[in-house]
């Protein structure tokens, strides 16, 4: 059973509407007086259509509003929709059609090109044409680096070489390089995993969870912390990640104690539910613009420490463990993030329905749907008509060459690629 169905069901039984997509879900509940039920001809128009980047195949579903009752949300089944935009395969504007596949869902074959502007156009019998404009998000990319953290470095001879990632004499001859230049390293201002978004544009990024194994998502990740100085502290909960910190490290193992110290330098940031929302403009700056980091040469061997910019990094941290210590059956439960960039509309559209669940008091009334209630680009109807696009990284490892027919040098995070929503 397809996801827009359940939707359309779901809100036919309990009045309930699904406001993001298949991995960037929000639900809210209705409860309110009964109301006498506009026939479909009088009722508003509800739209939900976000292009997905990944996607061959785009989906769009129509619904009349109303109020709560057995027959409130009526599919709308006539109606003719019509994309038009460019496409990889054909890069000048074309209408591209939908067709309608049942319960007020419609599809339209269609993979959208980075930063490219879509037009909607949505014609129902006797009601005036339905319009929308969105833009795809441009082009990004997301790296990583693991950086092991100052104290654990400090300890010496107590940590085991033949456990950590980085080949720890390596580390620790770059950390003394470091220390004897003076000036600050990433070793102390960032430890951990650290991510860094390379693009020329502005981007709206949502970051999400999963936990996953080769049968598919297991569940969410729930709990999110960031270092961005932009993080939308909307969602924040009040708690610190700090509570995730294990109480006594003074008889711990290595690995235990490398764990203990990374989370101490994070154990300040406040959480956020379910999601972490980040505006990171072209021109973001962390302050971390003259920062020293270890070079490996083409040996593998470490070079004099450089200065870098580091201005466009972060940590992300949350109720969920990076596997640091090597790499691991890929096919066993293990966490996943996702980067996704949202359109402007998109964008401001989740913000106002996010804001309605914070300001709501007791339970949210079907005003929650009509256009009033927050923000909408369907001109002469309701909803949005948005854009996104994923880039995935499973937080695991693998090691960085192969070497006479070994996988030798130190492990590295997977590259961070393209990839579909998940699922929930």
């Amino acid at each position: 059973m397809s996801t827009d169905y359940c939707v359309y069901l779901m809100m036919k039984k309990y009045g309930l509407i699904i406001l993001w997509t298949a991995s960037l879900l929000l639900a809210a509940t209705g409860c309110v007086q009964p109301v006498e039920i506009a026939p479909p001809a009088e009722r508003e128009v509800f739209v939900k259509c976000v292009l997905e980047k990944g996607r061959n195949t785009q989906r769009a579903v129509l619904l009349y509003s109303g109020g709560i009752g057995e027959s409130d949300f009526k599919p709308v089944e006539n109606a003719t929709l019509v994309v038009n935009g460019p496409v990889k395969s054909y890069s000048r504007n074309k209408d591209y059609g939908f067709h309608h596949i049942g319960n007020g869902v419609y599809e339209v074959p269609l993979d959208p090109v980075d930063g490219a502007e879509y037009r909607l156009k949505v014609a129902i019998p006797g009601r005036d044409t339905l319009e929308a404009v969105t833009r795809m998000p441009q082009s990004f990319s997301v790296s990583s680096l693991i950086i092991p953290p100052e104290i654990w470095l400090e300890e010496g001879n107590n940590n085991k070489p033949d456990l950590n990632p980085w080949a720890f004499f390596k580390c620790h001859i770059s950390y003394e390089r470091m220390r004897a230049s003076g000036g600050r390293s990433l070793l102390s201002e960032m430890p951990g995993m650290i991510f860094h978004l390379d693009s020329l544009a502005h981007h709206h990024l949502y970051v999400l969870g999963r936990i996953e194994d080769s049968s598919g998502v297991i569940a969410p990740i729930t709990q999110f912390a960031t270092n961005h100085k932009l993080v939308d502290k909307v969602n924040a909960n009040g708690k610190k990640y700090g509570l995730y910190m294990d109480a006594e490290i003074s008889d711990a193992s290595s690995r235990q104690r490398y764990d203990v110290y990374t989370k101490q330098c994070y154990s300040d940031l406040s959480l956020h539910d379910g999601y972490l929302r980040i505006d990171f403009p072209e021109d973001y700056d962390n302050g971390l613009r003259d920062i020293y980091q270890v070079i490996l040469s083409s040996g593998q061997e470490p070079e004099e420490a450089v200065r870098i910019d580091a201005t466009r990094s972060f940590a992300v941290v949350g109720d969920f463990n990076y596997e640091y210590w090597g790499t691991f059956d890929r096919q066993k439960p293990h966490p996943v993030l996702y980067f996704c960039s949202l359109s402007e509309e998109y964008d401001r559209y989740m913000k106002s329905v996010r804001a309605l669940f914070t300001n709501a008091e007791g339970d949210l009334l079907t005003t929650l749907y009509r256009e009033s209630s927050g923000y909408s680009n369907i001109r002469g109807g309701y909803g949005v008509f948005g854009a996104v696009s994923a880039l995935r990284h499973d937080c695991d490892l693998q090691k960085e060459y192969v070497f006479g027919g070994r996988k030798e040098g130190q492990y590295v995070p997977y590259p961070a690629y393209p990839a579909t929503l998940p699922e929930l």
